[in-house]
């Protein structure tokens, strides 16, 4: 019998892969010594290299580990239909709307996915539905990244595209595995009347949280940018507006040693305050209470290139509904589930004393 030589460091790294990737709640360092066998120094080497590689990633400085983004691009390259069924379901659960998943084959449009909304009976989408993609917002999501003239332009320009149907109105975003070029898309078919400005972000915040679990670097569909993007003040209906959408906000604020921090961290905004909570494991709550001063910047990644700053201080207050509606919240909002709690949740109140915003290109 031939001898196979095994390497024990590269079994020790697949084994943590293997196990992280049985546990969507993520693994402590403990978990894995405890029940894997390994040593301290040897965890913490190997969660070192995965996390730099890309293949894990951690929620916080001493928080749980979980699969990162370059496991999901290899994923997505061996099954991509399998996997992107699998980030739709896990992405859009909760949408108002009814909404579906759609792949182009040819010159047809194909409904991969559905998930009905609160009115199920009304626009609704059918699995293996097929139509020309001429015919529909979300065939015009890819003939804008072939075709030329002024409704493609601005389908590019938008980022996304719209079409009425008798009295309904179909709405589409695309996904872009690599950032730029439509994959597929997200589709969403509902009477005008019930069309917002806060629907549509939804939509197109959906379409790139998928783009980027499927590896993109970046979300600029079709890689161009507006003519010109003039700055300007935004007003505080439009800074309100901006807020609901699931933006990620970076917490600044300085550490007991004086020295500055800044984390990322999910918000809920209930008017007048913006509610944030911490991660198991992180170290940032201790700052905050040490040094409740604070700002809060949130911004988009693509046009019209929206920012808001917040200045304020964070009190430690517990939410009105408790902190699993807080979780609930969260959860919701961002279409990720929040780690299960085994203590307590860190929570705290922002009662904005400065509140910014503004859009377009800065001034050279």
């Amino acid at each position: 019998m031939a001898y196979i030589h095994r390497v024990p460091a590269l079994e020790r790294a697949l084994q943590i892969l293997e196990w992280i990737a049985e546990r969507p709640e993520g693994a402590s360092p403990s978990d894995l010594m405890e029940h894997l066998g390994l040593s301290r120094t040897g965890t913490f080497a190997l969660l070192n290299t995965l996390k730099a590689r890309g293949y894990l990633e951690q929620s916080g400085p001493r928080g749980r580990y979980r699969l990162g983004p370059r496991w999901w691009t290899l994923a997505a390259r061996a099954h991509p239909e399998r996997r992107l069924r699998e980030l739709f379901r896990a992405e859009v659960q909760g949408f108002p709307e009814s909404i579906a998943l759609v792949r182009p084959v040819g010159n047809e449009g194909v409904v991969m996915e559905t998930i009905l909304g609160r009115y199920p009976l009304i626009g609704r989408w059918e699995v293996g539905e097929q139509f020309p993609l001429s015919e529909s917002a979300a065939g015009w999501v890819f003939l804008a990244d072939r075709e030329t003239g002024r409704r493609w332009e601005r389908i590019r320009r938008k980022g996304i595209a719209r079409r009425a149907v008798g009295s309904l109105l179909e709405i589409a975003a695309p996904i872009c595995p690599d950032g730029y070029r439509p994959a597929a898309a997200l589709a969403v078919r509902l009477p005008a009347a019930r069309t917002s400005h806060a629907l549509l972000e939804k939509l197109r915040a959906a379409a790139a949280r998928l783009s980027f679990r499927l590896g993109a670097p970046v979300y600029q569909p079709y890689a161009v940018e507006p003519p010109e993007l003039p700055l300007r003040p935004l007003r505080p209906p439009e800074i309100a507006a901006f807020l609901e959408g699931p933006w990620v906000a970076r917490l600044i604020g300085l550490r007991t040693d004086g020295r500055p921090y800044a984390v990322p961290v999910w918000y809920v905004w209930e008017r007048p305050a913006i509610w944030i909570a911490a991660f198991p494991g992180s170290r940032w709550p201790e700052y905050v209470r040490a040094r409740p001063r604070i700002t809060m910047l949130i911004d988009e990644p693509w046009p019209p290139l929206r920012r808001v700053r917040v200045e304020g201080e964070a009190r430690p207050v517990p939410f009105p509904e408790g902190p699993e509606g807080l979780i609930t919240r969260l959860t919701h909002r961002y279409g990720v589930d929040w780690p299960p709690l085994r203590h307590g949740l860190d929570t705290f109140r922002i009662l904005p004393e400065r509140l910014e915003g503004r859009r377009g290109l800065m001034a050279s």
